[in-house]
């Protein structure tokens, strides 16, 4: 059997698209030795179609058109548990919350029980807590864009959320926007590979001698600009270093040791996106009164769509919002239009993260 690519290994997203579509089922999805998901065709099987490039979202950009100028909100829920249980202040909850209500659905990315992130479908309100908090593991998609279209085609309204590349990737294999989607992203600085992440658990359950029970990157026990992990574990243990000692977010954040090679040159960055929603925390806001800045997390949310903004106007009731100009949103969320430089100990770090142990590899590059 003869394997072959679809596209340039350095440009491809691991989107999955392709293998959704293909009509003969032959693209897999295959993990390479730095943990990332990338299609390999088997050409015993292929009929030459070219439907996986037609529809490969890098290869054909997503045409936008007649989208509004896109505006600017700082904004929270008003239920406190939802806020605090958020990653910034819980908007994704209730726009899921609102969809729910209607009979829809929501597809979003969850924990498995490997503790991988993988993107599902959920239809119940008590479900949205498995695909609420930032993830900071690149998600496999694996069937969800033949799932949404299956929804969509029931006449069931559907939240998506995912990374920029996924959304556009959802839009490429659906061929249009369905007036019953709400397509949401979120402002990414990258995706981290799911092997230096699984090593970083394997490090912290030998040093707490007991498997990882729950992951929570960006707790708030100390609040929302000075996040942290949280790792509960099997034996009742729990772990917390905040962003600036938790190894995995030093690697992620100072370092950029394990980041997809195609986040260095994203090609969905800026303001001319597919999404009607383009969610992100707020740092540095000023808000009209800064007594209401409570170290409980604001969540930046860019409407790009006037379906985007029905459905942001909708929750009045559920969120407290402020109107702010795009420049002060950018200011301090450079990867909405930048991407991120791949770190020069990132071939270091991951040659030898398979035989190390995580945290001595982090700790020597920070004495470098």
């Amino acid at each position: 059997m003869e394997v072959k690519m679809i596209i340039d290994k350095e440009k491809c997203t691991g989107c999955g698209v392709c293998g959704n579509i293909c009509p003969n089922g032959c693209i897999d999805m295959v993990s390479d030795n730095e943990g990332f998901l990338y299609p390999e065709i088997n050409s015993d099987n292929c009929i030459s179609c070219g439907i996986c490039e037609k529809t490969c979202p890098v290869i054909n950009k997503i045409k936008i058109e007649n989208n509004p100028a896109p505006s600017a909100y700082a904004a929270w829920s008003l239920d406190e548990s939802i806020r605090f249980n958020s990653t910034s202040g819980g908007i994704f909850s209730e726009l899921a919350k609102k969809i729910i209500s209607e009979g829809g659905y929501v597809a979003g990315a969850r924990y498995n029980d490997r503790h991988l992130v993988e993107h599902c479908v959920i239809n119940d309100g008590d479900d949205i807590v498995l695909l609420r908090q930032s993830k900071y593991v690149q998600s496999n998609s694996g069937s969800i864009y033949r799932e949404v279209k299956e929804i969509l085609n029931m006449d069931k309204p559907v939240l998506f959320v995912g990374t920029p590349c996924q959304g556009a990737g959802l839009i490429s294999f659906l061929g249009r926007k369905y007036d019953n989607l709400l397509l949401c992203d979120f402002i990414c600085r990258g995706a981290n590979s799911p092997k230096a992440y699984i090593k970083y658990l394997e490090s912290l359950e030998n040093e707490y001698n007991s498997p990882v029970k729950k992951v929570w990157f960006k707790n708030k026990i100390n609040g929302w600009n000075k996040f942290c992990t949280k790792i509960e574990f099997e034996n009742g243990r729990e772990y917390y270093a905040d962003r600036y000692t938790d190894l995995f977010m030093v690697g992620f954040l100072k370092y950029n040791l394990y980041m997809r090679p195609s986040c260095s040159s994203c090609s969905f960055k800026g303001f001319t996106r597919c999404s009607d929603i383009t969610l992100a925390d707020f740092w540095g806001v000023e808000l009209e009164n800064k007594e209401l800045d409570t170290d409980k997390g604001t969540s930046l949310v860019i409407i790009n769509s006037d379906r985007g903004k029905y459905y942001f106007d909708q929750l009045h009731e559920k969120i407290y919002n402020e109107k702010k100009d795009i420049e002060s949103a950018v200011k301090f969320n450079m990867c909405a239009v930048e991407s991120i430089l791949k770190g020069k100990n990132r071939e270091y770090f991951l040659n030898r993260v398979d035989s190390e142990d995580f945290s001595s590899i982090i700790k020597e590059i920070i004495c470098l």
